[in-house]
C-alpha cells in the first residue's frame, strides 16, 4: 500500500570534538536557564540504562539555511558530552511522499553551507563555555549523520514494503538516483521495530525512525555519531603519538639518553589519556538487555565500524605500552651502566690515591 503524505522532520547532526573534557556542572551554570534541557526519558529506557554522565542539551538560534527545496528551523539543538564532544543538530520539517525527498536526500551529502553554520554554532559555545572545557581546541573535521523522524500517523502501513525499498534505499544512501538491487537491498536489511506502527532502518549516511515517541531512539543515534568521532579522533591522536615513539627508538644522538626521560613522561601521558578517553567514550551509554534501544545502538555500532574503530584503537594502546615497557627497559639499561662506569671510576680513584 502506498504512502500517500508523510509528515515529520529531518534532523542533521554534526558532531565534534572540543576538548579534552567538559566540566557538565560548570557548562549547566552558564548556560541561559530557559535553554537547557534535559535528555528525553522513555518508557523504553529501562531506569537501570542511561548516560554514565547525562549530557547537556541546549537550545541554540541560528539563521534559517536554504537546502535546495527546504529550508531548516530557525534555531538548532547542541548536545554537550563530559568526554569533549558537542553535537548539532539542525531541523528540516517534512511533508510529502517520500519520492518527493530524494531532492533534499542528495542535497545534504556534505552540504558546505550547514557544516559551515555547524562549526559556528560550535565556536559561539565553546566561547560561553570559557574554562569548563579541559584544554580547548576545536577540530578541523566533523561527523555528520543525517535522520528522516517519521510521525506514523502519516503512515498508512510502516513497514519497508509498503513504504517502497527502493525509494528508502536512496534515502538512507542519500542517493537522487538508482540504486542497485544489491545495495538497496542491504541498506534496508535490518528493519528494527518495537511495536506495530513503528520502524527504525540504520545505514551509515542516514537513518530512518518511524516513532510517535522518537525522542530515545534519537538520541542513541546522535550518540553513536558522537562515539565516531571520538573514535576517529583518538586514533589519528594515538597514530602521532606511535610516530613520537618510533622517533624516540630511533634517536642515536649524542643527547639521546638525557631526552628519554622526558619522553617516556609524554608517552605515559597519551597512554593514560589515551585510556582514559577510549574507556569514557566506550562505556558513556550503557543500555543493558534484548530490547529496542539496545538493537537500535547495536545496528548503528555496525553501520559505523564501532568495533573495528574500537579493535585499532586497543591494539595501537597495546603497542604504546610495549613500546613503553622498552624504554623503560632502556633507562634502566642506561641507569646500571651509569653505576658500573661511577665504580670503575672510584676503584680507580682508590688505586691511583694508594699508589701515589
Amino acid at each position: 500500500m502506498a504512502v500517500d503524505r508523510i509528515a515529520g522532520e529531518c534532523r542533521v547532526m554534526f558532531a565534534f570534538e572540543v576538548g579534552f573534557a567538559i566540566d557538565l556542572a560548570r557548562a549547566t551554570a552558564r548556560m541561559p536557564a530557559g535553554a537547557r534541557e534535559a535528555l528525553p526519558s522513555s518508557r523504553r529506557l529501562p531506569a537501570d540504562c542511561d548516560f554514565t554522565h547525562t549530557p547537556l542539551r541546549v537550545a541554540v538560534s541560528r539563521r534559517s539555511v536554504p537546502i535546495a527545496a527546504w529550508n531548516t528551523a530557525a534555531d538548532a539543538e547542541a548536545t554537550i558530552y563530559e568526554f569533549g564532544a558537542i553535537s548539532i543538530a539542525f531541523r528540516i520539517p517534512l511533508a510529502g511522499p517520500i519520492p518527493s525527498l530524494r531532492g533534499l536526500a542528495p542535497a545534504l551529502w556534505n552540504n558546505a553551507a550547514l557544516a559551515t553554520e555547524a562549526r559556528a554554532a560550535v565556536e559561539e559555545l565553546m566561547r560561553e563555555l570559557g574554562d569548563a572545557i579541559t584544554r580547548p581546541e576545536l577540530r578541523a573535521t566533523a561527523e555528520d549523520f543525517v535522520i528522516f523522524s517519521v510521525d506514523p500517523a502519516s503512515v498508512a502501513d510502516p513497514s519497508v514494503d509498503a513504504m517502497g525499498a527502493a525509494d528508502l534505499a536512496a534515502l538512507l544512501r542519500l542517493e537522487d538516483g538508482a540504486l542497485s538491487a544489491d545495495s538497496a537491498r542491504d541498506a534496508v536489511a535490518n528493519p528494527i521495530s518495537y511495536g506495530p506502527r513503528d520502524l527504525v532502518l540504520v545505514d551509515w549516511a542516514a537513518a530512518l525512525v518511524v516513532d510517535a515517541e522518537p525522542a530515545a531512539t534519537l538520541a542513541v543515534l546522535e550518540f553513536a555519531n558522537v562515539q565516531l568521532v571520538e573514535l576517529k579522533h583518538l586514533d589519528t591522536e594515538l597514530d602521532r603519538g606511535l610516530d613520537q615513539v618510533w622517533a624516540m627508538l630511533n634517536d642515536r644522538s649524542l643527547f639521546s639518553r638525557f631526552r628519554l626521560r622526558a619522553n617516556l613522561r609524554r608517552l605515559a601521558e597519551l597512554e593514560l589519556e589515551g585510556a582514559a578517553l577510549f574507556d569514557s567514550v566506550s562505556n558513556a551509554l550503557k543500555l543493558f538487555g534484548d530490547q529496542h534501544l539496545a538493537r537500535v545502538q547495536r545496528a548503528a555500532s555496525h553501520r559505523f565500524r564501532i568495533d573495528d574503530w574500537e579493535r585499532s584503537i586497543a591494539r595501537k594502546l597495546s603497542t604504546l605500552a610495549s613500546l613503553s615497557e622498552r624504554l623503560e627497559a632502556r633507562q634502566s639499561q642506561y641507569r646500571s651502566e651509569l653505576l658500573e662506569w661511577i665504580i670503575i671510576a672510584l676503584i680507580a680513584f682508590e688505586i691511583v690515591q694508594a699508589l701515589w
